[in-house]
């Protein structure tokens, strides 16, 4: 098992990478004064995973986080995974308490400090047709309303000036429903990062917004990451159209997934169940569990 550290400007995004896992969130991170580091895992001269981690210090304590990772190749067998991360702290450039969190079937060790959940992946690789059988019939209904309500829909990067008071909007609907999402100033810091790297569709009726979504783009994987509608989006089901479209522009772009983020049917039932309706397929995270 070889463990090699490499620059992280230098590493690219491997078919898979979830958010935290890519390149643009690790710059992020560093713009706010985190060090983050990039492990390519080998086995035999083959490359078999690569890892992300993100360090910062609390007091006298290194935190080394590595969320949702390694992301492996298609053929890593079990005891490959379990060498890998018992190895990888001892490789690491610094000694540090590790925070470990990764896909539900990943072997760890440690104390768990976070407990699993499931999030939706919707697959953009299949054709147009398919994706659309793949949705939940009351979800199909609703978007053949919605496409014939004559709403125009836009899709472009995020732009914070413009878009600010739709962002606003999206905060507000956070305090009322008491659900919790990544600060404003990470959304500035990635498009600032990386300006194409957003995809920002709207919806309008006779000029006026009435719904929105913002999708994080690390190819060749997306990210939903947040949206907001009114009543009047909610009675013309726009955010079903929007949806819609945003898988339609990401396919068209190379784009192979769309993560959704969490499923909680208990907590969220409406949005969970928007998600599977889409023809999101549930993926089950492990926990987090902390290691030196």
């Amino acid at each position: 098992m070889q463990i090699d550290f490499t620059n992280p400007s230098l590493a690219d995004n491997l078919p898979g990478t979830p958010l935290q896992q890519s390149g643009t969130y690790a710059a992020v991170l560093r713009s706010f004064g985190c060090e983050t580091a990039v492990a390519q895992v080998s086995d035999d001269g083959a490359l078999i995973g690569r890892a992300r981690i993100h360090a910062r210090r609390i007091g006298p304590l290194r935190i080394a986080w590595l969320p949702r990772g390694p992301v492996w190749s298609d053929s890593v067998t079990s005891d490959q995974k379990r060498r890998a991360l018992t190895a990888l702290p001892r490789a690491a450039p610094w000694r540090a308490l590790w925070a470990i969190g990764g896909d539900a079937a990943q072997l760890r060790s440690g104390l768990p400090v976070a407990r699993g959940l499931q999030i939706g992946e919707l697959d953009l690789t299949p054709c147009e047709d398919a994706r659309r059988a793949a949705q939940h019939g009351k979800w199909r209904n609703r978007l053949v309303r919605a496409e014939a309500a004559g709403l125009t829909v836009t899709a472009r990067p995020l732009d914070m000036t413009m878009d600010a008071p739709l962002l606003a909007q999206e905060v507000a609907q956070r305090r009322i429903r008491r659900y919790g999402a990544l600060p404003q100033v990470f959304i500035e810091r990635w498009a600032e990062t990386a300006s194409d790297s957003t995809l920002m569709l709207t919806a309008s009726e006779a000029g006026t917004p009435i719904a929105f979504m913002l999708m994080l783009l690390h190819a060749p994987t997306a990210t939903y990451h947040i949206g907001w509608t009114g009543q009047r989006g909610r009675a013309l089901n726009a955010h079903t159209l929007l949806m819609w479209r945003a898988a339609g522009h990401l396919a068209q772009s190379g784009y192979t997934q769309l993560d959704l983020g969490r499923v909680d049917c208990a907590r969220t039932p409406g949005i969970a169940r928007f998600k599977m309706g889409a023809g999101a397929a549930l993926r089950d995270l492990g926990p987090t569990a902390l290691r030196l």
